[in-house]
């Protein structure tokens, strides 16, 4: 599915629902047109993450629709439903028939390990927003990461278990069947061992209804303090229930993104969360830059929602390929494109700064937030 979006005239007759004096009124529209393409699930089981995503990048696209030559950023979209295959497809058909400056991938690290190969042979820049895996920018040169991996994730989850909830004993379960999953647990596995902490088990999560019991049972036998879960909401939610028809209450902490995907895809069960830790991007709370204050005055009257750690990616990663774009004397030149994503120095996103080195790495901080009442209470920023 493709869809192409231009949202200048909405932004330019829609003036006084943000303020004149947040807008690019002194850019004058040359009349050419930009395209952008976005890649992510839009229909699927995951089309909760590709919407609200979007929410993001029209919002941060309504803040600036003009890139600073007066040229138009006309969005492309394509549905991959997070499928590796069909995200490469999209790579390759935004890049020849679309003619797309550079793209932006919303699917997970599955597809961003598919995604590699066929932008470097379109010579075509992607911004990967979700793709936590420490190998989807290895070995490629126009693929890039706003969010940081999975090895500083997991390090940091591990610091935090050990040396600030000053726990000793900690399980995991995880997926054997996901990149992301599997690398998460390998990493806090190694991190959580090399000062001091004992892991009691790994587990690979059960696929039948009603199995997780004596699993539970054996990581209560010895002395399990925290569950580790960098499993995917749906099978956080499962366990979580499992362990509350035990009278057993240990500590537990998921990755980034679950409360997100938990509100969005299962919001019925979303509230069973509470009390659990997770690391993520942002938290509810957080103090604003000056751009996220902007951001957020057009998101309220654009959406009568609250957003999600989602929408705060599609926003930053709108406006890193907009600086990016504009810091080129031809937009539409790929190559100089991705290697202004690969110059990303300090730039102000939502909350803080970020970076991405010429390997395409990003540098961001890291919030551990605890989960109580659908928030995300903010505990501690890690850079």
């Amino acid at each position: 599915m493709i869809n192409k979006l231009t949202f200048c005239l909405l932004a330019l007759t829609t003036l006084a629902l943000v303020g004149g004096c947040e807008r690019q009124s002194a850019i004058q529209p040359s009349g050419k047109i930009v395209k952008l393409g976005i890649v992510g699930p839009f229909s699927g089981p995951e089309l909760a993450i590709g919407q609200e995503g979007m929410k993001g990048i029209e919002t941060a696209i309504y803040l600036d629709p003009l890139l600073g030559n007066g040229d138009a950023v006309e969005l492309v979209t394509v549905d991959d439903r997070n499928d590796p295959a069909l995200t490469a497809e999209a790579i390759g058909k935004l890049a020849e028939d679309d003619a797309v400056a550079a793209i932006v991938l919303m699917s997970s690290s599955a597809s961003a390990l598919a995604t590699g190969a066929p932008a470097d042979a379109s010579k075509v820049p992607v911004l990967a927003l979700l793709a936590t895996h420490s190998d989807v920018a290895k070995d490629h040169q126009f693929i890039s990461q706003l969010c940081f991996d999975n090895t500083f994730q997991g390090s940091v989850a591990a610091l935090f278990v050990r040396d600030e909830l000053l726990l000793d004993k900690v399980a995991v379960i995880r997926d054997t069947g996901s990149f992301y999953s599997s690398q998460l647990a390998d990493e806090f596995v190694k991190k959580f061992r090399s000062i001091g902490g004992s892991i009691t088990g790994v587990h690979a999560f059960e696929k039948e209804p009603g199995s997780y019991a004596e699993v539970l049972q054996a990581m209560r036998n010895l002395g399990t303090e925290l569950l580790y879960l960098p499993v995917d909401a749906k099978e956080v939610i499962r366990i979580v229930k499992a362990v509350d028809e035990t009278d057993w209450s240990p500590e537990m902490m998921g990755g980034d993104g679950l409360l997100a995907s938990a509100l969005t895809q299962y919001p019925d069960d979303a509230g069973i969360l509470d009390g659990m830790y997770a690391t993520d991007f942002f938290s509810d709370g957080m103090a604003p830059t000056a751009y996220g204050k902007k951001v957020s005055r057009a998101y309220k009257s654009l959406f009568d929602d609250a957003g999600t750690t989602y929408t705060a990616l599609g926003a930053e990663g709108y406006l890193v390929l907009y600086e990016a774009m504009n810091r080129c004397k031809e937009p539409m030149d790929r190559e100089c494109v991705n290697r202004m994503i690969r110059s990303t120095r300090n730039l102000e996103g939502l909350t803080g700064r970020l970076s991405i080195n010429q390997e395409g790495k990003a540098a961001r901080p890291l919030i551990v937030i605890a989960i109580r009442d659908d928030e995300m209470r903010f505990i501690v920023k890690v850079y």
